[in-house]
C-alpha cells in the first residue's frame, strides 16, 4: 500500500480515536454529575450466579486444556454424531447459544465454549495472549482435544471473525460455517475504509484502543450497556433474567479487559484483499437493523468467498440469535441440510 494512504490512515484513526474518547469521557462525566444529584441505590450485584446458568437442560459444564490454556464450555447431545461448534462475540459467553443448543442437541453434538477471557475460561494477561493466531489455535486445539477431524463451525460477532481466518488456514477441519452478524477481518477493514456509514457504525472500535476508557463505560450504570443492547421491547426471547446471567460475569472486577483486548490485540490500519477458493459451504445471516454492521459488507464478503450464501433477518438486531432464534434456527437447518 502506497506510504501517504498509511500515513492517511494513521491520522484518521488517531482522530477518530480521540474524539470517541472525548464523547464518552463526556458522558462518564454527566453519570458522575447525575449520581451526585439523584438520590438512587444502585442495585448491588449477585454474587451468585443465575439458577438458569445451571439449568441442566442446556447440556454439562465441563474444562479442557487447549492451547496452554483453560476454556470452560458447555456440552449437549450425543456425542456419536457430528459436532457443532459454537463460538460466541463480544460481550457474550456460552449462553448467548441456549436456543441453538435447545434446538440443535437432538441431531448434533453441541459444544457451547467461552472463548478465552470471557466467562469461566482461563483469562491470560497482556495483549499478545489475545492476537488472532493464539485465538484461531484454541479453536484448532479445542477440536483435536474433542477427539474430530471435523465439525459444523457456527460463530457471532467477534467469534464470526476468528471462524473467518480459521476456514482460511483449516479449511480441512470444517464440514461447514455459519456466520451470525459478523464478516471476515478483511472485510471490515476494506469496509471502514470505503463507506462511511460502517466506519461510523464502527465508532466503539475506535474508542476501545483507549487502556482503561472502555472499562470504566461498560460498566456504568450496574452495566445497563447490556438492558440498552439486547433488550427488544415486544420480544420475550431475551428477558432481564437473562441480563442477570451476562451481569454476573461480566460484574466482576477486571472481566471487560480481555474482552475488549480483542479489538486492541488486532486493530489493523490496513489488510490485504483476499480471494478464498477453497471449497468450504459458508452461510453468513445478518440482521436488518444490525447498529454496528452495515448490510453493505455482504457484497463484500461474496467477493472474498466463493462458496457461499447470505441472507438477511428483517426486524431483528445485532444479537439475532438470542432475539429472533426460530428464524435463524430455521435458516440454518435448511442450510445444512441443502449444503452438507
Amino acid at each position: 500500500m502506497d506510504l501517504s494512504i498509511k500515513l492517511y490512515r494513521l491520522i484518521v484513526v488517531n482522530l477518530l480515536t480521540v474524539y470517541y474518547c472525548m464523547v464518552v469521557l463526556i458522558i462518564i462525566a454527566l453519570n458522575y454529575v447525575k449520581g451526585l444529584f439523584v438520590n438512587s441505590l444502585t442495585p448491588k450485584r449477585k454474587l451468585e450466579p443465575p439458577a438458569c446458568l445451571s439449568d441442566p437442560k442446556y447440556g454439562v459444564h465441563k474444562y479442557i486444556k487447549v492451547n496452554k490454556i483453560k476454556l470452560h464450555y458447555v456440552e449437549s447431545g450425543d456425542p456419536s454424531k457430528p459436532l457443532m461448534l459454537f463460538l460466541h462475540g463480544f460481550p457474550e459467553f456460552w449462553y448467548s447459544w441456549r436456543h441453538q443448543i435447545l434446538d440443535f442437541q437432538k441431531d448434533y453434538w453441541c459444544i457451547a465454549v467461552d472463548m478465552r477471557g470471557y466467562g469461566d475460561s482461563e483469562r491470560p494477561e497482556g495483549l499478545e495472549a489475545y492476537h488472532y493466531e493464539e485465538l484461531i489455535e484454541d479453536v484448532r486445539d479445542l477440536i483435536r482435544q474433542l477427539g474430530r477431524e471435523k465439525c459444523i463451525l457456527v460463530a457471532h460477532d467477534w467469534g464470526g471473525l476468528i471462524a473467518c481466518k480459521f476456514r482460511d488456514l483449516y479449511p480441512d477441519v470444517l464440514s461447514g460455517v455459519v456466520l451470525l452478524a459478523s464478516l471476515s477481518r478483511e472485510a471490515w477493514m476494506q469496509s471502514i475504509w470505503s463507506n462511511p456509514a460502517q466506519r461510523k457504525k464502527s465508532w466503539y472500535v475506535f474508542m476501545y484502543r483507549m487502556p482503561g476508557l472502555a472499562e470504566h463505560v461498560l460498566q456504568l450504570d450496574n452495566l445497563v450497556i447490556f438492558d440498552k443492547a439486547m433488550l427488544v421491547p415486544g420480544k420475550d426471547t431475551i428477558t432481564q433474567q437473562d441480563m442477570e446471567c451476562y451481569k454476573y460475569w461480566f460484574g466482576k472486577q477486571f472481566a471487560f479487559t480481555p474482552p475488549v483486548n480483542y479489538y486492541r490485540a488486532n486493530f489493523a490500519y490496513c489488510l490485504p484483499e483476499k480471494h478464498v477458493t477453497d471449497k468450504v459451504p459458508m452461510l453468513v445471516i445478518h440482521a436488518a437493523k444490525d447498529p454496528y454492521i452495515d448490510l453493505s459488507v455482504l457484497d463484500i464478503m461474496k467477493q472474498e468467498y466463493s462458496d457461499i450464501e447470505t441472507t438477511v433477518i428483517e426486524d431483528c438486531g445485532h444479537f439475532l440469535q438470542q432475539e429472533e432464534p426460530a428464524k435463524v434456527n430455521k435458516v440454518i437447518r435448511e442450510f445444512l441440510a441443502k449444503r452438507l
